[in-house]
Parts: structure tokens; sequence; C-alpha cells
């Protein structure tokens, strides 16, 4: 069974199942009732929000829903219970104060909907990251709680308004291949990379728009190999390696671009203990790449999907001529 992960929307009773939740993949919305002990572990998770909106409304509330398609926070007073002020519901910058609360009971959602997929490993568990037998697995059971069923939105919104077409690009650790297949879209000359078999499978499973080079390698191996691309993209590789390879990684990306080419990435800064995804900084990520690359940019990133709202970081660096 396929459970999808990216949240797209879901509504949280205050104080009752059922926990109705809409995720979403390349085939379509998908909509899961929660109930039950699934349903009471949501409503817990929400518990601290349902707190700050009475306190800010004035007045008890029956459900609260989110909805990720146009960023809106809504939530229903209880019946005899006029709240004050103007519409039920927060958009955009009016979300910030509540997103940690939002992001706590995504979170739990998604526990729950990977506890339901057959995904029960512990954080003791989960093996080594750098044994492709490690993802093999997750691929093979379909619990790929980072998979979102399309190219990351922070990504997808830069290559919308700067071109790949005629580059050479490389996308590192590319999963389902969907970074990939939206870079050949566009124009770019595409070869895609990641060291789980069923992984590549998958990829080359899915129809692209244009040919692409889908390979079975390793990220490491590109150490010490001729430049042979112009961009390298990487979505959840950097914080999927182990955190004491991660200079390997960088002579690896930096030995594969030619001088002057480009590194686009998200990098995860949870900065939650363990993993994968392992947690990374700013600070650390200016201080292992500054050597071989200039930071153009790096900044949190914008249009993140809830789950990760705050904790991936934006970046382009340029290889050092």
């Amino acid at each position: 069974m396929v459970w999808p992960m990216e949240l797209r929307s879901f509504t949280v009773p205050a104080s009752a199942d059922p926990v109705q939740v809409v995720t979403c993949d390349q085939d379509g919305p998908r909509t899961t009732v929660l109930e039950s002990a699934a349903a009471d572990a949501v409503i817990t998770a929400a518990a601290p929000l349902f707190a700050a909106l009475r306190a800010e409304c004035g007045c008890e509330l029956q459900a609260l829903s989110y909805s990720g398609d146009n960023d809106v926070l809504s939530f229903t007073p209880a019946a005899n219970s006029p709240h004050r002020g103007g519409e039920p519901k927060l958009s955009g910058p009016e979300i910030t104060p509540h997103l940690q609360g939002l992001k706590a009971i995504a979170r739990a959602i998604l526990g729950e909907l990977r506890t339901l997929s057959g995904d029960t490993r512990s954080k003791g568990d989960r093996g080594d990251p750098s044994n492709p037998d490690f993802w093999e697995v997750l691929y093979q059971a379909d619990t790929t709680g980072w998979e979102l069923g399309r190219a990351a939105p922070p990504i997808a919104d830069y290559f919308a308004t700067t071109s790949p077409a005629g580059l050479r690009v490389l996308v590192v650790g590319c999963g389902r291949g969907h970074e990939a297949r939206m870079l050949a879209s566009l124009g770019a000359k595409v070869t895609a990379i990641d060291i789980a078999p069923s992984a590549i499978a998958q990829a080359q499973a899915i129809k692209s728009p244009q040919p692409i080079d889908f390979r079975l390698a390793d990220v490491f191996d590109l150490r010490g190999q001729a430049p042979a691309f112009d961009l390298i993209v990487e979505h959840t590789c950097f914080c999927a390696i182990d955190p004491a390879r991660r200079d390997e990684y960088v002579t690896a990306v930096a030995d594969a671009l030619v001088p002057g080419g480009a590194l686009i990435g998200l990098f995860f800064a949870h900065g939650r203990e363990g993993g994968p995804p392992f947690t990374a900084s700013a600070k650390e990520v200016r201080e292992r790449f500054g050597e071989r690359f200039i930071i153009d940019r790096l900044a949190t990133a914008a249009g993140s999907v809830i789950t990760r709202r705050g904790d991936e970081l934006f970046g382009r660096l340029i290889k050092r001529t």
C-alpha cells in the first residue's frame, strides 16, 4: 500500500474523531480518515493550537482545518459560541504565529499514516544510510516518508523563473525522479542518480516528457571524475547521508561541476536530533562548502510544504573557478 507523504490538507475536531486527511502524489489526491487511537494521537497534538486559537478568537472551537492549496488555516466556532473579529480564518503571514502548532499536527498525522503503511521503525533501528539496502527496503515497502509526488516547491519555483534549458544537469539522490522530470520538461539534458535499485526502477516507470539518463550510482563515486555537469540539483540528499561524510559530499559535487557551475539544493535545518534527515545549519553549509563554492544565495526557503516550512534552506552555490 502506497502512502504519498505530501500532506495537502486536514480537518481536526477539538475532542472526538474522525480526523480527515488529504495527501497527494502524481496520481492525484487521496482522502484518508483517521479514527480511534490514530485520531486521538492527532487531536492530542492539536491541543496547543486549539488553546491558542481559543484565546485569540475568544470562543470555544469545534474544529480546525488547514488547506495547503491556498495556505489557509480556518476554524469552526462551537455552536452558540460566537467569535470575536472577522472571518474565522488566517492566511499567509497571519499563520506564522501558529506555524509550530500546525507542524506538530502535520507530523502527528504523517506518523499515523506511516504506521498504517507498515513503517514502524524507531529512531534507534534505522540502519546505515550509506548502505543501499537501507533505502532499497524503504522503496520496496513504499515507506518513503520524504516523498511529495512532485518536485519540491522551492526548487520548482526557482526554475520557473531561471531556465535550465540546454544545461547538462545532474540530479543526485533522485528518488522517483520528480525534479529530474521537471528539469527535462524545461529543456535540460538530465542525468539522475540514486543508490537504491528500486528508486531508479520506479523513476524509469513514470512517464517523462523528455529522455532522462537514470543511473544506479553512488554520489560519492563522483569524486575525482572529470567535470561533466553545468548544474547539480539536490533535494533530500545532503541531509540523507551520514553527517560524517558531508565533506566527501562537497568534494563529490564540486568535482562533478564545471568551473562556474551551480549547485541548487534544499538543506534541512529542522534542528532535531537523529535522522535521516539529519539537520544542517546555514553556518555549517557555509563552512563546509565555502572552500570550493561561492555561496551566492542561502536563506530559509519560500514555498515549502507545511511539514517543512521554516525547516528548509534554499541554496544557490557556484563552483569557484
